[in-house]
């Protein structure tokens, strides 16, 4: 019984679909694989491998086996993800940025204030991007709902809901706390209020990434008209674009901070000499990084899906 639930519980890697097509047929090659053994850990891996591989293929992601419009639309879901992921990026960017143009002398102050000016400018317009990309989704998301949607999003946004719910009670418990704190304090030296800071950290980005999980759920089940995918594409592309050039400007940025005020990126006396590096800024760069390799990768399957369905589309 034991070893039986193991495999069923193995077959849930693959998505719903395959698993009744297919299902009964790989538990059974499992089972007479195995014998009396209990799964490995290699073998566990291998299966969840191929499992989340046939579940991307479903959905878009990987391959040629799904129909143009929905690898679009994966295409788009990537670039969202990718967007969540670089939001986190920014947000950590944004707090070690904090006060930065008090620590640069006057003189050469343009270069840095510039570049996060562009971070800034270009993050509120990527935002309305979003937005309106979750506009340009409702008919086809109302139409969702009215066809029973609902059950196959429902665990997801209750999930994203109650963590939204703790989250904002969080941080109404900590504003107050922090504002009864010196800058000394919130920054490092008060390990109780650096502790809940984490944790609220964590809620935060928890958060975020339910609420992205629950959009791609409702969004890989939508049946978008072709303008609205055509909106939705253009938008993607857009979007992937203002993440590469937020992640420049930040480079610009750093490079013009490490040069003209060392100490502010370590947090040393004004006018001492430091090391250019930050493994804090490596680290959200390297998110940044990840993010555009994800977004990029989601622009191509946009492309190449659109290419198809032009060639389809009689003259």
């Amino acid at each position: 019984m034991g070893r039986w639930t193991d495999v069923t519980r193995l077959v849930r890697w693959y998505p719903e679909s395959w698993r009744e097509r297919y299902g009964d047929e790989l538990a059974a090659l499992m089972e007479d694989h195995l014998g009396n053994r209990s799964p490995s850990l290699r073998f566990r891996s291998s299966i969840a491998r191929a499992g989340l591989g046939e579940r991307a293929r479903e959905a878009g992601i990987t391959g040629r086996s799904s129909s143009p419009v929905e690898r679009a639309r994966a295409g788009t879901l990537l670039v969202l993800c990718a967007w969540t992921a670089f939001v986190i990026a920014g947000a950590s960017f944004s707090k070690l940025s904090e006060h930065f143009d008090a620590a640069v002398p006057a003189a050469s102050r343009s270069l840095p204030s510039a570049a996060f000016s562009q971070v800034q400018t270009v993050a509120i317009i990527a935002a309305v991007l979003i937005v309106i990309g979750g506009i340009t989704a409702s008919p086809a998301f109302a139409a969702f709902l009215r066809a029973g949607g609902w059950s196959a999003i429902r665990r997801s946004v209750l999930r994203a809901a109650t963590l939204s719910a703790v989250t904002v009670a969080a941080t109404a418990a900590l504003i107050p706390w922090a504002h009864a704190l010196s800058n000394a304090q919130r920054n490092g030296t008060d390990a109780a209020y650096t502790a809940a800071f984490v944790v609220w950290v964590v809620l935060v980005v928890a958060t975020l990434c339910s609420w992205t999980q629950a959009a791609s759920v409702a969004g890989l089940r939508l049946v978008p008209s072709r303008r609205a995918l055509a909106v939705e594409s253009a938008l993607a592309m857009a979007v992937a674009a203002a993440m590469i050039s937020m992640t420049v400007a930040t480079a610009i940025w750093w490079a013009a901070m490490a040069e003209h005020a060392p100490w502010f990126l370590h947090g040393t006396p004004v006018g001492t000499n430091g090391s250019p590096f930050d493994l804090r800024l490596a680290v959200t760069m390297g998110l940044m990084m990840v993010a555009i390799v994800v977004g990029e990768y989601g622009v191509a399957r946009i492309g190449r899906a659109w290419v198809e369905l032009l060639r389809r589309t009689p003259a």
